[in-house]
């Protein structure tokens, strides 16, 4: 009986062994699984967020490109669509530049004339590629030219661009409500000055650095029945020996006449 007991007891140390190797494995078993997917979810955090790195400079990049090409082109709303090909509607921007707006354009400042968006029933507007920056901006500032027609023209924004230039219209006209001189330019709003404001120099101030006068200046002087005199500065006479030329050692260093009989001439008898 007492063996019976022993090995009974036997058995449940055993199994109490066994419960405990297994609660031990199971630890280690998770705790293995939860480093590994840690580390997986690390690497893929890293792959993630280079990737969103390398998204978001793509997408500056495109961004960049969008704006570049669309730099030089002005759009057309209202312009009649009764072309027939691409050379009946750049003849007509032409008219609508050269005639309306009073811009002289030829052909060859336009690279290219395209309406917008597919034929619908509605007068689509027409995007205008320049050549040049510098004619754009002249016909730009000439737009009110066609105030008086069903026609006008926009600059060419990107989407994003736009999409800001709308949400930023609230804003734009609480300020102006308010008295603040604002203007959207771009993407944001700016404080804009009048022509006056521009130019116009308090008396007595000037930012231009005085002339310094030169040998051979001539001064306009005002006389009391508003006649000019012209008044001739005069020369400064340089006058230059050899010792201008010497450094002061070489000068303090230069030999000395001599006094001494023994360097005089002998008298002739």
């Amino acid at each position: 009986m007492e063996e019976i007991m022993k090995i009974l007891h036997n058995i449940q140390q055993d199994l109490t062994h066994q419960k405990r190797y297994m609660k031990d494995m199971e630890e280690n078993i998770k705790e293995a699984i939860n480093k590994n997917i840690d580390d997986k979810f690390n690497q893929i955090e890293i792959k993630t967020n280079q990737l969103e790195q390398k998204i978001e400079a793509q997408q500056k990049t495109i961004d960049f490109i969008d704006k570049q090409m669309r730099k030089r082109n002005i759009i057309f709303f209202g312009v009649p669509e009764l072309e027939k090909n691409y050379e009946d509607l750049l003849r007509v921007i032409l008219e609508v530049i050269n005639e309306k707006m009073n811009v002289i354009c030829q052909n060859w400042e336009i690279e290219t004339v395209a309406r917008l968006g597919k034929n619908k029933g509605k007068i689509r507007p027409v995007v205008v590629t320049m050549t040049t920056t510098s004619r754009k901006l002249q016909i730009l500032k000439n737009r009110k030219a066609l105030e008086n027609t069903s026609m006008y023209i926009k600059e060419d924004y990107t989407p994003a661009v736009l999409q800001k230039r709308k949400e930023l219209q609230g804003e734009l006209q609480r300020r102006r409500l308010s008295g603040e001189k604002v203007m959207l330019r771009h993407d944001k709003i700016v404080n804009f000055k009048s022509q006056k404001e521009i130019f116009y120099t308090p008396k007595g101030a000037s930012n231009k650095r005085s002339l310094s006068e030169s040998p051979g200046t001539e001064i306009i002087q005002k006389l009391p029945n508003n006649e000019e005199q012209t008044k001739q500065i005069p020369k400064k006479n340089k006058s230059q020996n050899i010792t201008s030329f010497l450094r002061p050692s070489q000068f303090n260093n230069a030999p000395k006449p001599s006094t001494s009989r023994e360097h005089q001439e002998p008298q002739k008898n």
